[in-house]
């Protein structure tokens, strides 16, 4: 334990010290640190115990890192934060077709909402839906589901769109072992008569249109749940993609675009409650540009909580660059055809080149290499038609590129926001799809830091929007996957020659994505005068093998120099 020298009388007002540990600064002048003292939601100053426990007070708190690590709170530079508050009323089920593991994940929906709420969730049984032949779906037991939802009504549905409900639900809904079936539908009964809780057909779509939509009230209510886990993970800001509603309902979408785009109500009430505990960088649409300056957006606009300056648009669904055969590349990702949510080449770039003229930065989901080149050419030509200024605009995803285009990527001083979680789910096969040369250029992060563009690394946070998947929101073990190319110890590296090293890692959660999104002068680094946002970790993360980051865990978290998480809270 270290042990605070008597100090002189402080040179400035100081409330907060963490000493004795390693500070990471990700700041190239001091990288690496002893003790940081905060005053307010400001970092004053970076330096040796001595020099820092110099500014000790009578008032100060001093916590004592007994060698542990603090580093630059994490900066998740790609969420879709409202899915994940849809997804904090739901249960998790496509990975689930037995008893025990169904209570398990109710029960864990259960504990975190009000009485009341409407607990849903779909699709009980997917996967075993889609890998057996011929599948015997759960059937639950409603007494054991009772017993875990006694004040919630439930409702979730099976991969064979039959319904399952509580009894509480049932309550709700008046319906009992009298009530007749429905023309089209029926309730399911046990061999007394007594409801099962089982719903066939017209009786399960009767109790879907009863489950109360989500109030924005009630978002706020998952919101807060959804930055408490963001907190625990270490994690003090989020780069989101978000939709202002008073923009996008002067529009009439073609599809459910929406679906992807959070609700940016959402930030702003807590904002002006002071209820957020994470700060957000928001990604509007695009395509909504040329009406944002009416509601008040411009190009860096907002405040330390919430900033505008970023649109986002779609462009592939995988699609490769020729030669490339989809059927040899199963669960790859890939394909030779476009998102139902792409625009065309020549109205993307006319979109591109307005978004950029208007001083936006922009990114494009492309996971292609063919979507990559559409990109990276919609990006050129806007520079060449607006002339110089300083651009972020971004690749969002990025797993493959060809040859020839990590070079121009990195002339344009791009950004690629890359997902290490995914390289676990889509690498597999791809030497075999594209062979190994071209598949080198898969997932090529080192390849992209080498060609000087920007790497952060990011979540997709909640994962699929249908919940086939659920995004690793750890940034350690993220980190772990992009360091090692591989999800866990005893797995495979996939071209382990474009892995990223430790420090590169913590910079594409840190500093980088604070550089991304224009906030390099006021977060990203410990550094006097910026943010206090800061994660302590158990121990030295950049210290001996790379497994260290799924053995470490993140301790506390500040933002702003207020105490957000604390593990033993």
């Amino acid at each position: 334990m270290s042990t605070p020298p008597t100090a002189p009388p402080p040179t400035r007002s100081v409330d907060l010290i963490l000493y004795g540990g390693t500070v990471w600064t990700a700041d190239p002048q001091q990288p690496v640190a002893a003790a940081v003292a905060i005053a307010g939601d400001r970092i004053v100053k970076v330096g040796s115990n001595a020099e820092v426990l110099a500014l000790i007070t009578r008032s100060v708190q001093l916590v004592d890192l007994d060698g542990r690590m603090v580093c630059p709170g994490f900066n998740d530079a790609h969420t879709h934060f409202e899915n994940a508050v849809d997804w904090y009323f739901q249960v998790a089920l496509t990975d689930v077709n037995d008893q025990e593991t169904l209570e398990e994940r109710v029960a864990a929906t259960a504990a975190r909402l009000a009485p009341g709420v409407w607990i849903t969730g779909g699709d009980l049984g997917d996967f075993a839906s889609t890998r057996e032949e011929s599948p015997v779906l759960l059937e639950p037991d409603l007494a054991r589901i009772d017993a875990l939802t006694p004040h919630n009504p439930l409702l979730i549905r099976r991969a064979d769109h039959q319904f399952f409900t509580n009894s509480r639900a049932l309550e709700v809904a008046k319906i009992d072992g009298d009530t007749p079936d429905l023309r089209g539908g029926r309730f399911g009964r046990n061999a007394d008569g007594t409801l099962s809780g089982m719903l066939y057909g017209q009786a399960g779509e009767f109790m879907q249109r009863l489950v109360s939509p989500i109030s924005l009230e009630q978002k706020l209510l998952g919101a807060r749940g959804v930055m408490s886990q963001l907190n625990a993970v270490g994690i003090t800001s989020i780069q989101d993609i978000a939709r202002l509603p008073a923009v996008t309902e002067e529009v009439i979408p073609p599809v459910f675009l929406e679906r992807s785009f959070s609700n940016a109500e959402i930030f702003q009430r807590l904002s002006e409650r002071s209820e957020l505990s994470v700060r957000v960088y928001a990604f509007l649409p695009l395509d909504t540009f040329d009406r944002l300056a009416g509601h008040g957006i411009s190009p860096k606009s907002g405040d330390d909580w919430l900033r505008y300056g970023a649109l986002k648009i779609f462009i592939d669904s995988g699609a490769m660059l020729p030669p490339f055969d989809p059927a040899d590349a199963p669960g790859t990702g890939l394909s030779d055809g476009w998102s139902y949510r792409f625009v065309g080449e020549q109205r993307l770039s006319e979109l591109v080149q307005a978004g950029d003229a208007a001083g936006f930065d922009i990114g494009v989901h492309v996971t292609g290499d063919r979507g990559a080149r559409i990109a990276i050419e919609a990006f050129e030509n806007a520079a060449e038609l607006n002339g110089p200024r300083d651009r972020r605009h971004r690749l969002i995803h990025a797993w493959h590129l060809a040859e020839e285009d990590f070079a121009r990527a990195g002339k344009l001083g791009l950004v690629a926001d890359v997902t290490s979680d995914q390289l676990v789910l889509y690498s597999n096969g791809l030497d075999k799809a594209l062979g190994v040369a071209r598949a080198s250029n898969a997932f090529a992060w080192r390849r992209l830091i080498d060609t000087d563009v920007t790497v952060n690394l990011v979540s997709d946070f909640p994962g699929a929007f249908n919940k086939s998947h659920v995004a690793e929101i750890d940034p350690l073990r993220n980190m772990y996957a992009a360091v090692t190319r591989k999800a866990r110890a005893d797995g495979e590296p996939f071209h382990p020659e474009q892995a990223i090293t430790v420090d590169e890692a913590l910079l594409a959660y840190t500093a980088n994505p604070a550089y991304s999104s224009h906030e390099e002068d006021v977060k990203g680094t410990i550094t006097p005068g910026k943010l206090a946002d800061l994660v302590v970790l158990s121990e030295d993360v950049r210290t001996g093998a790379p497994e260290v980051l799924l053995r470490a865990r993140v301790e506390q978290t500040y933002l702003g120099g207020r105490l957000v998480y604390d593990v033993t809270e």
